[in-house]
């Protein structure tokens, strides 16, 4: 019973850690930025959804471990 409950949240919180992880906007510029195609001067750091994002994926990624970690105590 408590398997399959963290089966569910596992496959829950993985789905929302690819989101997380996709809704994020790039750091580098890519070849963008290597011949001069950069904007961040102009605009400054990231807006709040950035920061917002980066902390989402740090606790979906300790809540993933966390989850998988019990489930391999309860396999073994």
């Amino acid at each position: 019973m408590i398997e399959t409950v963290l089966i569910v949240l596992e496959v829950i919180v993985c789905i929302a850690l690819i989101g997380a992880v996709l809704l994020q906007s790039g750091k580098g510029g890519g070849m963008g930025s290597t011949f001069g195609g950069s904007d961040g001067a102009f605009f400054g750091k990231g807006n709040d959804l950035d920061s917002l994002m980066a902390r989402a994926t740090i606790y979906l990624g300790a809540a993933f471990a966390i989850i998988t970690m019990a489930l391999a105590k309860l396999n073994a």
